[in-house]
């Protein structure tokens, strides 16, 4: 599970801009400001009735603030 979910940053983040992207999901900020420094994200390639799904997660970054559930409020 990608730690941005639950991070303070997640409405401004170019990291997370990015695996919304990829996911096809709508983005919480069409123009993020913030670059994350280090953030390590695992690539899963996954195959599904025989089409590929690639999926991102970002697991370590050491510009996380923790603030469970913020993300919560974006899609209301």
């Amino acid at each position: 599970m990608c730690i941005c979910l639950n991070c303070k940053y997640i409405n401004i983040c170019k990291q997370y801009f990015l695996i919304e992207k990829t996911h096809n999901e709508p983005n919480i900020n069409e123009t993020p400001k913030f670059l994350p420094l280090q953030s390590i994200t695992n690539i899963n390639f996954l195959v599904k009735k025989k089409t590929l799904e690639v999926e991102l997660d970002v697991v370590e970054c050491l510009s996380f603030k923790e603030k469970p559930g913020n993300w919560l409020g974006f899609f209301k």
